[in-house]
């Protein structure tokens, strides 16, 4: 693997940290929108995201580069959700409102990764990156279907 792919492998690392440190802050409104298993469910997807990504990047030589911008990509999605979500960590319609901007970057991040993955010919790569990009697609579409019902029951209240 080149420093490109290092740092790509970052970036799909820090969304995996960002998704799970936001529900980690957010978790009592979330369980409270979704439910126990489904959180639970997305905690575990992340934290099994963020084991193959480093098994890959140590296993393909660039973990240094990988942790580097991870770091840096960390850093700069926590400030884009923290500015977006501010004070309203108890609101899950707030929470969900901001998985949208974050599903959506996640999704191109992780498909950016599989061109990678279809370039390098590498099997295990592939694999994970399908995966990763069918995930982020489920975890838009269970946001989208959380606000919609949101926004339905706020014009009958």
């Amino acid at each position: 693997m080149n420093e490109f792919t290092g740092k790509k492998l970052g970036e799909l690392l820090a969304f995996s940290r960002v998704g799970t440190d936001t529900y980690e802050k957010g978790r009592a409104a979330l369980v409270e929108a979704l439910g126990e298993e489904e959180v639970s469910d997305v905690e575990e997807k992340n934290r099994l995201h963020a084991e193959s990504i480093m098994k890959l990047a140590t296993d393909g030589g660039v973990i240094d580069t990988t942790l580097t911008k991870a770091a840096a990509t960390e850093e700069k999605l926590k400030k884009m959700r923290d500015l977006y979500v501010a004070d309203q960590w108890d609101n899950a319609t707030e929470l969900m409102e901001w998985s949208g901007f974050f599903e959506g970057a996640a999704i191109v991040h992780w498909a950016l990764m599989r061109g990678v993955a279809e370039g390098l010919e590498h099997a295990q790569l592939l694999e994970l990156t399908e995966e990763g990009v069918n995930w982020h697609y489920d975890m838009l579409e269970m946001a989208e279907g959380h606000l919609e019902n949101i926004g339905t029951d706020k014009v009958s209240a």
